[in-house]
């Protein structure tokens, strides 16, 4: 199997020859990679499944002072917001606070004082078919596919969006007493999360994944009535306007944490894999007793157990025990549940892949 034929079968619960792998890198884990192999591309080196597309930023870009310095023009603390530094869309006008911890920082929001709806109409909001590049993007997916490659296309997130405008607290502030501004601010955020989805699935992409953390570990940022209330209809609409476009197109959602109260949502509103099922925070061998056939499972190597404090003996045994649970009947992706950071021992890294390469493959 190629890494198209192989991710269409595990997404659509058929067994592939193997399960489908990847993974995302912090940057100073991409040099320890370059560091100890003397190669570049540990894509191609782990012989990992999924490619992506994206739209590319204009050119020239434009001047984020001009448009969004106003926003920040009384803060005295540290804060970033240009092209360079893309932690935070700066696109959106949201400041990067740099953390001084590997890759990390905070978002500084441009909304955060936002007093009327007004306020919200004026605010420059960006444009991504007017203003961002994505006349290649056929180019791109139709050689992504030649080549046998899955094409996913990330659009961003919601939720997060509209907290990294506000701030959290503003916005939970907002759906409780200015339900207006929330509507309003999640309205705009979705209209062009729709706009984005519709342009990359005309494109010929195979998923579609949206991010938008909404559990903890110890149970869900938001309750599950009020993600009901303010975030599944704005998420639905998305799944709806891609697929009015390619009906077989894949959505792939992204949350960290305990979020078990809403996957029955998810499943029938057409998500098509949750592409984290954090094993600090749920079950995984009862995700998939449960749920196997519905939904399937990505992101299940947990970035605080065994892959950072472990042994590379440690690792293996975990992804064995994974495997040997989780890839009967297919609906299995193997990957770490989010960035893999500097903290983890380039030893278990490696001892991941290779025992995926070991455990993972199908008996014909």
């Amino acid at each position: 199997m190629n890494h198209r034929e192989r991710m269409l079968a595990a997404l659509r619960f058929q067994q592939p020859d193997r399960v489908p792998r990847y993974a995302s890198l912090a940057p100073a884990v991409a040099e320890m990679f370059r560091r100890e192999t003397g190669l570049s591309d540990p894509a191609a080196y782990w012989d990992w499944d999924v490619a992506q597309v994206a739209f590319a930023p204009p050119e020239p870009p434009p001047d984020l002072g001009a448009r969004y310095g106003r926003y920040y023009a009384e803060l005295d603390s540290e804060w970033l917001l240009s092209w360079e530094h893309r932690d935070f869309p700066p696109e959106w006008g949201v400041a990067t606070r740099p953390a001084h911890l590997y890759h990390l920082s905070a978002p500084v929001a441009p909304l955060r004082n936002l007093g009327s709806l007004a306020e919200l109409e004026a605010y420059p909001w960006p444009d991504y078919l007017g203003e961002w590049r994505h006349d290649h993007l056929e180019r791109d997916v139709a050689r992504l596919h030649a080549a046998g490659h899955f094409v996913d296309a990330h659009i961003g997130w919601i939720f997060q969006t509209a907290w990294t405008l506000r701030t959290e607290v503003g916005l939970f502030v907002d759906m409780h007493d200015r339900p207006e501004l929330a509507e309003a601010l999640l309205a705009r955020i979705t209209a062009i999360r729709v706009a984005q989805a519709e342009r990359l699935a005309a494109a010929g992409v195979d998923s579609i994944s949206l991010n938008d953390d909404i559990g903890s570990q110890r149970g869900m940022i938001l309750s599950p009535a009020m993600w009901r209330r303010w975030l599944a209809p704005r998420m639905a609409a998305v799944i709806q306007a891609v697929r009015r476009i390619n009906p077989a197109i894949l959505f792939r959602y992204h949350s960290d944490g305990d979020y078990r109260p809403v996957i029955p949502d998810l499943i029938r509103m057409g998500v098509s894999s949750l592409r984290t099922v954090q094993p600090e925070a749920m079950d995984l061998f009862a995700i998939k007793h449960q749920y196997g056939r519905q939904i399937a499972l990505e992101g299940t190597i947990g970035l605080q157990g065994e892959l950072m404090h472990g042994t590379p003996d440690d690792v293996r045994r975990m992804v064995r025990a994974q495997c040997q649970e989780l890839m009967p009947g297919g609906g299995w992706l193997g990957a770490p549940g989010n960035t893999v950071t500097p903290d983890v021992p380039w030893e278990n890294l490696a001892a991941l892949f290779e025992a995926l390469d070991r455990y993972g493959k199908y008996v014909a």
